[in-house]
């Protein structure tokens, strides 16, 4: 029994997985947003010990609210943290209940997302000490019935655009995207084991990963283009997603980030779906300029809490 709520709390020691996901999705339904980051997804479904639920189940066991905790992979690196709580079963006190039992059994470093940067999560971030540290900007653009589709997506001379292939380009793909996002806390770590785990997602599409290669050299990758498409059920249409576009170094200011996104919107668009969103940091002012020359505009804010918890 949680000492702040009167709610019975359990800590499976192997995380039910496909229940959370249950319980993501139906939160996702009404708020507009996913309660948890496709790596922490991934990182649930690993059995390598560094993930920690704590959970609350409702009367007759229905999952009411969950909490996930990561722990951090080096010496310095921070706990990520993020919960939901069954839209059926908020006002109740679950969400402080999980809060209070992530932050009573962790010390050090803890970074936690709120998604959709909701006021009940910066009150209860403050309660723990936690302060906004980052800001993730979602933007959506307007593919059905849009009169400027195609978008100009010449590629820089010496450049063609093709699919991603697995099994081939893992590793050159895994040099491109460490190198383009060295200093982005997440894209940049992805390992090939992370990768690996998204091939085997059931929405990855290889002819939606585009890659951008020299004409007479089609192995080195000079920078891509991921969409990700998001499967509509009876509430929602599908939407695509530019999950991530990214240009290597020596290529950067030449064109080739611009075209690359321009294609994968286009590709986005002639599947049929309705609309298409992108993160995008709120520091990442060139990013987001081009975004806006692109048609995208301001939708949903998502929000990085941070601080140390005494042990």
């Amino acid at each position: 029994m949680s000492p702040s709520a009167p709610h019975d709390l359990e800590r499976p020691g192997t995380p039910p997985v496909e229940e959370i996901i249950a319980l993501a999705a139906r939160a996702e339904v009404e708020d507009g947003d996913p309660p948890f980051s496709d790596q922490t997804l991934v990182d649930l479904r690993r059995p390598d010990g560094r993930v920690r639920t704590v959970l609350v189940r409702a009367a007759g066991g229905a999952l009411a609210g969950a909490a996930v905790r990561v722990r951090g992979s080096g010496d310095d690196d921070a706990h990520l943290v993020e919960l939901v709580v069954d839209p059926g079963h908020r006002r109740r006190g679950i969400g402080s209940a999980l809060a209070a039992t992530v932050a009573g059994e962790t010390t050090g470093a803890v970074r936690a997302w709120a998604h959709g940067g909701h006021p009940g999560a910066a009150v209860l971030a403050a309660r723990h000490g936690l302060a906004p540290v980052r800001e993730l900007h979602r933007l959506l653009r307007p593919l059905r019935d849009a009169t400027d589709l195609p978008l100009p997506a010449a590629v820089p001379a010496g450049f063609v655009l093709r699919a991603f292939e697995p099994g081939r380009d893992e590793q050159e793909w895994l040099r491109v995207n460490a190198a383009a996002f060295a200093d982005h806390p997440e894209q940049g770590r992805m390992t090939l084991e992370d990768l690996r785990e998204r091939e085997a997602e059931p929405w990855f599409d290889p002819t939606g990963f585009l890659l951008a290669v020299r004409a007479e050299d089609p192995r080195t990758v000079a920078g891509f283009h991921w969409t990700k498409v998001h499967a509509g059920d009876g509430e929602r249409e599908p939407i695509g997603e530019v999950y991530a576009v990214g240009v290597a170094p020596e290529q950067q200011g030449t064109g080739l980030g611009r075209a690359l996104t321009a294609a994968g919107v286009n590709h986005l668009a002639r599947l049929g779906l309705p609309e298409v969103m992108l993160y995008v940091d709120g520091d990442n002012t060139a990013a987001l300029r081009l975004y806006e020359r692109l048609g995208f505009r301001p939708w949903h804010l998502d929000v990085m809490y941070a601080g140390t918890l005494p042990a």
